[in-house]
């Protein structure tokens, strides 16, 4: 069974490498330049990332990753054995985008990230301003509770894993989408918030 990785918002494979198990292969999105921010481009990416073999997949994603997850196994059910969902985007978030920048410039500054990594990630958000806002906000209202609902009636084993500490897509949010989707929950309670893995790698790789 191939076993893929899909990254948050703005993040390239290798942010996550520390936290895989091997056997485990990181994906890398198309930029924003590329998908002009629409998050139906990036839909497509992840449904042909997914068609590149006819064997069975297990699909994991962080954030934006977790909902592209979810798109990919609904439009493509019998290519995807199983779902690792780790605080899904997918429903209506609250937290201001201001808010999460600012958090961000706080993990960067506590050198949470390495900066060769977020350096290259940063150039590509940076050449293509409005496409990385125009994401961004389509990220903070997507509504996927269709698409949930129907993955629900497919009975895929699939695992939601929420984080007490946080604010972005919350405990509440991560709840809610493994109800919809019939879901085993977890939730973990570890400093980091949204990017708890940052200082938990090993917790991540036992997740998968």
């Amino acid at each position: 069974m191939r076993k893929l990785f899909l990254p948050g918002f703005g993040a390239s494979g290798r942010h996550y490498a520390r936290g895989l198990r091997p056997g485990w292969r990181a994906l890398d999105p198309p930029d924003f330049h590329t998908t002009d921010g629409m998050f139906s481009a990036y839909q497509r990416w992840a449904g042909m990332e997914l068609q590149r073999s006819d064997e069975p997949a297990w699909l994991a994603g962080h954030s934006l990753g977790g909902a592209l997850a979810l798109v990919a196994a609904v439009a493509h059910p019998t290519q995807v054995a199983r779902l690792t969902l780790i605080s899904p985007a997918g429903l209506p978030l609250c937290k201001p985008i201001a808010a999460s920048l600012a958090l961000f410039g706080k993990q960067l500054a506590l050198r949470r990230y390495r900066l060769r990594h977020v350096a290259a990630d940063a150039g590509r958000a940076v050449v293509a301003p409005r496409a990385t806002l125009r994401l961004a906000r389509a990220v903070r209202g997507l509504d996927l509770s269709a698409e949930m609902r129907k993955l629900r009636e497919l009975r895929m084993p699939i695992e939601v894993v929420g984080c007490a500490t946080d604010t972005l897509v919350t405990p509440g949010h991560c709840r809610t989408a493994a109800d919809l989707l019939g879901a085993e929950y977890r939730e973990l309670d570890l400093p980091g918030g949204h990017m708890w893995m940052l200082e938990a790698w090993p917790q991540l790789a036992r997740l998968l």
